[in-house]
């Protein structure tokens, strides 16, 4: 799913960015970005994003579940193994993430995408929501 992010990302002529979190995730995001902003076509759109770990829990596993509305419908959400885009375990500290992707073509619109990271008892790592207007 982070590669329909980077993938959404690379339409879009401007994007807000949001931490839906409002303080109650146990991660702080430090920097949610995109670039080049504005996506220049037939180049990789790079989604990066920093946060810090508290010094507690490690986390050595969980699941992500990203809630797309295109044009303000939802699609189905999808559920995917926290691990598999993040290195895990995540240790205390600064971290960075980041996927490069090209851009599709033939969408236009508003996307709003909703990541929510969560530990195996269901807590709220981090969460942030991007919206697009392609």
């Amino acid at each position: 799913m982070l590669f329909l992010l980077s993938s959404l990302l690379a339409l879009s002529v401007k994007a807000s960015v949001v931490d839906c979190a409002v303080g109650k995730s146990l991660y702080t995001i430090n920097r949610l970005a995109f670039y080049p902003d504005p996506p220049i076509p037939n180049q990789n759109a790079t989604l990066e994003l920093d946060f810090t770990a508290p010094d507690q829990p490690v986390i050595n596993s969980g699941t992500v579940v990203y809630a797309t509305t295109y044009n303000f419908i939802p699609l189905t959400p999808s559920t995917e193994d926290l691990c598999k885009d993040t290195i895990c375990p995540i240790v205390p500290g600064f971290h960075t993430q980041s996927s490069s992707m090209p851009p599709p073509q033939g969408l236009s619109g508003t996307v709003i995408i909703k990541t929510n990271w969560y530990d195996d008892n269901k807590n709220v790592i981090l969460c942030y929501s991007v919206t697009l207007k392609v």
